[in-house]
């Protein structure tokens, strides 16, 4: 092959830089358009040597160091099938030999697409695996945002008078949701400046021994920063579950209901509430405080 490829070197280096450069789309953006030629030129030296050795590493090498430049396979194809057509225009003769070695050049190109296939296909691994990676991120934080959106809809602190809140709990209470709860009540107390605050456990369908202590932990915690706590809407089967798990309510008054522990609030404000006549035009009766 020597015998005749040398003379041919240059003029199948710029064949093959065109053919690059007709694919350049292909490649990626660490291959910049004016090193094509030197990459036709590696790859035409890179045959030269193949041809005179049948070693494959080399070739292996060179392959894979293209790809990390940015080579890309596509482009690589399409010089690899301009170089085929240019080498079996400029046999000298098409002898079996001749032939023969046209299938070496064949194999060394065959190598070189192997080995910036590999590369391409690990390069698209660490790209899918570090999209991945972000995907999971990203929806790590919308389930956390979400979350805490939810429990701050399903938890709302409402002032019902001046320094009285009431927390009306709504669905299935862990630790987490209970911590949480503690965190932005302790904080609209002070904000708010409250005096007393209602806990409404009516809505809460069932309680362990961990979510018993949180509650109190709540109760102790509000007592800490002023503020009296009340517990209403305590059914049946949550009083034998707090009898059951012996949680301390010392010091927390305990209501049936809502409307009981409003009272008792207002109560505590000076204010009483009774019922007055209705107006003369019949609308519903209306309570005020006095």
């Amino acid at each position: 092959m020597q015998s005749w490829i040398d003379p041919e070197h240059q003029a199948l280096a710029r064949s093959a830089a065109k053919a690059l450069k007709d694919n350049v789309a292909h490649n990626r953006s660490g291959l910049p358009p004016f090193r094509l030629p030197q990459v036709a030129q590696q790859i035409l030296a890179g045959l030269l040597q193949f041809l005179g050795s049948g070693d494959a590493a080399p070739v292996l090498s060179l392959g894979r160091a293209l790809g990390q430049q940015g080579l890309g396979l596509r482009a690589l194809l399409g010089m690899s099938r301009a170089l085929v057509r240019e080498v079996l225009q400029r046999l000298p003769e098409r002898t079996t030999d001749a032939l023969e070695e046209v299938a070496r050049v064949n194999d060394y190109l065959t190598l070189l697409v192997d080995a910036v296939a590999e590369e391409e296909r690990l390069e698209i691994g660490i790209q899918r695996d570090e999209i991945q990676r972000a995907l999971e991120r990203a929806i790590q934080d919308r389930e956390g945002e979400l979350r805490r959106v939810i429990l701050e809809l399903s938890t709302p602190i409402m002032p019902v008078y001046d320094h009285i809140l009431v927390l009306p709990l709504i669905g299935e209470l862990d630790i987490e949701r209970a911590g949480r709860i503690t965190e932005s009540l302790l904080r609209d107390v002070v904000d708010r400046q409250a005096r007393t605050v209602i806990i409404d456990v009516t809505g809460v369908p069932a309680v362990d021994a961990e979510v018993v202590a949180a509650l109190v932990r709540t109760a102790r915690a509000l007592d800490l920063v002023g503020a009296h706590p009340v517990l209403v809407g305590i059914r049946p089967e949550l009083a034998r579950a707090l009898c059951h798990h012996g949680a301390e309510l010392g010091g927390i008054v305990v209501l049936a209901n809502l409307q009981s522990g409003v009272v008792h609030a207002l109560r505590r404000e000076g204010l009483d509430v009774r019922r007055v006549a209705p107006p003369k035009d019949g609308s519903s009766r209306s309570y005020r405080g006095r």
